[in-house]
């Protein structure tokens, strides 16, 4: 109900009619400095937007008003800063990323309208998302360029990080599994179906077993049938460990046999096939496997820690005054 309600107030309040008129936007600039001016409506959207998502989210903001206005500038100005940095090949960089993280979310809903209806409840429009998603991606591109790739992580650091946490790496025993999805809910409402559709979802979910019964391709049957937007393009596939996965899918998934087909499986989610693919057992990842993510984890941890220094840097250098404070 809370996202519903986030969707509905962010599709009126996006909406340019006569209503804008009652509060009038203030063209303040609340910062500026070289290649950087940001105006008190576009601070407003900022804050507007973290308010919107997080309703949407169910999240809780603990800050004030004031804080969290204050928060948002600073965003804005680094993100600002970062974009007057940004090279050729940092926009290229950004584009490709910002596109490959919007057409991943696309598909993860089970049609364009779902996920529309999710970017409304934020208050924005798909095109506004999309240049969100650039934004960000350039921001990260600028400091993988100029802050984390001139940190010099040894091979010393990384094999003392990999023996003093050497109880992560340890990985359970897990299955890899496809499965075919037949939904018991509405995924624009969120609403439980009907027990006449159930039952006729069940019945699709066991024509969709017998045909895999009679070495049907798995993955041709899960493109035609299943309705889980997550794996559908992906062969329906899973890796999980225990304790992941609902219990009733856990529990026949860690049953099986390779390539065995189970019955149908009942969840929260709805009707399931599932085949085994393979089980994996446990075992613990070697440093050689783990040491160019040991050393990137490192190098971005060690980026963090010099952030304020270097976006006070940079924001002194661009002599950026700001009216909400520093």
């Amino acid at each position: 109900m809370l996202m519903l309600v986030a969707a509905v107030f962010g599709a009126v309040w996006c909406q340019g009619d006569e209503l804008s008129d009652l509060f009038p936007k203030s063209d303040k600039v609340v910062a500026e400095g070289v290649g950087v001016k940001i105006t008190r409506v576009e601070l407003d959207s900022e804050v507007k937007f973290s308010l919107m998502n997080a309703a949407a989210e169910e999240i809780p903001i603990n800050v004030d008003q004031n804080t969290l206005e204050e928060q948002q500038l600073h965003e804005l100005v680094f993100s600002r800063l970062m974009g007057v940095r940004a090279t050729r090949s940092d926009r290229s960089l950004a584009y490709t990323r910002a596109k490959g993280a919007y057409n991943d979310q696309l598909a993860s809903y089970t049609s364009a309208k779902t996920f529309n209806l999710r970017v409304a409840a934020m208050g924005i429009s798909t095109n506004t998302y999309r240049k969100r998603l650039y934004d960000e991606a350039l921001t990260r591109a600028v400091m993988e360029r100029e802050l984390t790739s001139t940190i010099r992580i040894t091979d010393g650091q990384c094999q003392k990080f990999y023996e003093d946490n050497k109880a992560n790496w340890t990985q359970p025993e897990q299955v890899r599994v496809q499965h075919v999805l037949l939904a018991t809910m509405n995924p624009a409402t969120g609403l439980e179906l009907s027990e006449a559709d159930r039952a006729r979802k069940r019945l699709l979910a066991e024509q969709v077993r017998n045909m895999a019964l009679q070495r049907k391709k798995f993955t041709d049957l899960v493109l035609n049938y299943s309705e889980d937007p997550g794996t559908r393009r992906t062969g329906g596939e899973y890796t999980f460990e225990r304790g992941v996965m609902a219990p009733e899918f856990e529990r026949v998934s860690f049953a099986m046999q390779a390539n065995q087909i189970s019955r149908v499986v009942e969840t929260q989610y709805g009707f399931h096939v599932i085949r085994m693919v393979q089980r994996i057992p446990q075992k613990v990842k070697p440093f050689s496997e783990l040491q160019k993510d040991i050393r990137k984890f490192l190098a971005e941890q060690e980026a963090s820690a010099r952030l304020p220094t270097y976006y006070k840097k940079l924001r002194e250098g661009a002599g950026v005054k700001m009216t909400l404070g520093n």
